[in-house]
């Protein structure tokens, strides 16, 4: 009825509870199963993001700032939209139509708050920023 574990064990008083091998591998083989699924899931969720545009989820907005109002501007921030990913963000600065020589680089957070950029209005001159070139962040 008990082998000889089962009795050494129950004799010394454990509270343990007896599992014969076959079992405790078939536990093990269990787990591991599913850690291979939920690797898999991860690495195919990579993938998926991967194959997204980072820049389709660059968002540019404006608000109105003090500093940028007495200039007859308004604040121009950037932000990413996505709700998981991480963007990497190279912008270049344009006045008055011109391109200077101004960069920026940046890594958006998802759901933080967006980056304040700058006026839209500087010396009487339009100010812009335009993406040069986005990534995800890993």
């Amino acid at each position: 009825m008990f082998d000889l574990w089962t009795i050494l064990f129950i004799s010394k008083g454990t509270c343990a509870p007896i599992y014969p091998q076959m079992n405790m591998i078939s536990q093990h083989s269990y787990t591991l199963k599913w850690l291979s699924v939920g690797l898999s899931l991860s690495l195919s969720c990579t993938e998926l993001l991967a194959e997204e545009d980072p820049a389709s989820f660059l968002k540019f907005s404006t608000d109105f700032d003090a500093k940028c109002v007495i200039r007859g501007g308004v604040m121009i921030y950037i932000s990413n939209t996505h709700s998981t990913g991480k963007i990497k963000v190279l912008l270049e600065r344009w006045y008055m139509n011109n391109r200077t020589a101004d960069r920026g680089r940046s890594v958006l957070m998802p759901g933080a708050e967006p980056e304040a950029l700058g006026c839209s209005l500087v010396s009487k001159g339009k100010q812009e920023w335009r993406v040069l070139e986005s990534e995800w962040e890993k």
